[in-house]
């Protein structure tokens, strides 16, 4: 169940902040918990018995460790068997196909995949578990009351099926006690506007856009050059409001019941260099890299450089492989390494004394991301490749190039409108126009009625049956 399906906007979320709101404050978590269960049984009820014995298993391993707080071995020997549980659930699921293919190719045996059906938000729940598991460890946390408040945190159904990797004291310290009158409160109704506009992204703009992409990425070899820099700078772009407009929903519907979660965008693409980018794009996930992988390594504190750069080649190697089982995507991941080594390296662009480096450089570097998610977007990474080769040639087709003009002409008010708005364009707006009262009330007044008439469009689109899954939903 999606967050852009009927079902959920119409039956699921209502009804699930009708229950909340109207139950005894003492009880709103385990009914909060009840309707997350509910929730994945919906998207998955195959792997239902699975996710719930495994929260039951790492809940137990938390408390386990909380209880040897002075047997440093006992406890380090706790948190392995839970981090090798939870990564073993996720290899078996995830990569035994990826590893049967490759020793197939290797050996050229006739392998027999058993194409295994990812249990929904596997991923996420293995990245949050092992958080769980290592802030006991470290004693920045300890598990509260009883068995719920451990099993909220891993099943909470705004962030389980692709985040954003909220960690366990972020639960704790709004989720704690959510205020009776939060239906009162700027928290809700902000929650409602950042929902909304979520939706907006993901039908009005990623929806559109993919269908230029599914298109360019599906034809193979008669590309022309133009046809290929279309599909991927609109994929580029589906991908931006795809993932934001997903997590811009998780978050609305956290502040919904109270909880404040985890920003995971801040305008990516107006980066200036690689290493920003990754600071603004999937925040929550790079900084689940950083503190449970990269500092666990030596991090930057190694004596030697080059341990260094061993521990972000790791990092990178994992964030690639994490997002899927291909080697393209292992390939794009190694990308990202040998680009922020390079900065590291170079100290650009840091060095820069001119305004026209700057620029070159984040021309640059916008070149190199819209490459890199050909590669992800690709079915393989020869497919990737090959599509690389085609927007680099300046090859020429009269059929494929008066599609992409047709294309362009059709699509160009979306395409425009997601290009504006992938900058800080409303911020700016609001932060200008609320000098003046009279100016700051007919912003507001006009965000409502745009929105409202978006909504509308929007839901118009779901209605008819023009919605697509959300593409981390895959990961």
């Amino acid at each position: 169940m999606a967050y852009t399906d009927i079902l959920f906007l119409f039956l699921f979320l209502p009804i699930s902040l009708l229950l909340y709101y109207i139950c005894k404050e003492r009880l709103r978590k385990y009914v909060l918990l009840a309707l997350s269960i509910v929730f994945y049984a919906c998207g998955s009820f195959a792997h239902l018995a699975l996710v719930l014995v495994s929260v039951g298993i790492n809940i137990l391993l938390g408390r386990a460790m909380d209880g040897q707080r002075e047997r440093a071995a006992l406890k380090k020997g706790i948190l392995g068997i839970g981090v090798l549980y939870n990564v073993s659930i996720l290899l078996y699921y995830k990569y035994t196909d990826f590893l049967l293919l490759t020793v197939g190719r290797v050996t050229g045996a006739d392998v027999a995949l058993k194409n295994l059906i990812l249990p929904m938000g596997l991923s996420f729940l293995t990245f949050r578990a092992i958080s769980y598991l290592a802030d006991i460890y470290h004693g920045s946390i300890a598990p509260r009351g009883n068995m719920a408040d451990g099993a909220l945190y891993l099943l909470f159904f705004p962030q389980i099926q692709s985040g954003p990797l909220a960690r366990y004291s972020d639960m704790q310290a709004d989720g704690e006690a959510p205020r009776a009158d939060f239906l009162k409160t700027e928290g809700f109704s902000e929650g409602c506007y950042r929902f909304i506009t979520g939706f907006n992204k993901k039908i009005l703009l990623a929806n559109t856009l993919s269908n230029i992409t599914s298109e360019t990425f599906a034809v193979g070899a008669r590309m022309s050059t133009a046809y290929a820099w279309l599909g991927a700078v609109c994929y580029s772009l589906q991908l931006y409001f795809d993932f934001s407009g997903y997590s811009d929903m998780a978050i609305g519907v956290g502040m919904m019941l109270g909880y404040r979660c985890p920003e995971n965008f801040r305008y990516p693409y107006m980066t200036e260099s690689v290493s920003q980018f990754w600071r603004r794009w999937h925040i929550t996930l790079g900084a689940w890299f950083r503190d449970y992988v990269y500092i666990p390594l030596g991090g930057s504190r190694a004596k030697k450089r080059s341990r260094c750069y061993l521990n972000l080649l790791a990092v990178w190697a994992l964030t690639g492989l994490w997002h899927g089982a291909s080697w393209n995507f292992l390939f794009w991941g190694l990308g990202y390494f040998l680009a922020i080594w390079f900065e590291r390296v170079t100290g650009w662009p840091e060095k820069f004394r001119s305004k026209a480096g700057k620029c070159l450089y984040r021309a640059g570097v916008l070149l190199f991301i819209n490459f890199q998610w050909v590669i992800f977007r690709a079915e393989g990474l020869r497919e990737g490749l090959r599509y690389i080769r085609n927007m680099l040639l300046f090859a020429a087709d009269p059929l494929a190039d008066a599609r992409a003009m047709f294309l362009l002409g059709d699509y160009l008010a979306f395409i425009l409108a997601a290009v504006i708005f992938c900058f800080p364009v409303v911020p700016w707006l609001e932060k200008r126009l609320a000098r003046r009262k009279a100016t700051a009330a007919a912003w507001e007044m006009a965000v409502v009625l745009v929105n409202g008439f978006l909504l509308v469009w929007a839901v118009s689109f779901v209605v008819a049956g023009r919605n697509d899954p959300f593409v981390y939903a895959n990961f």
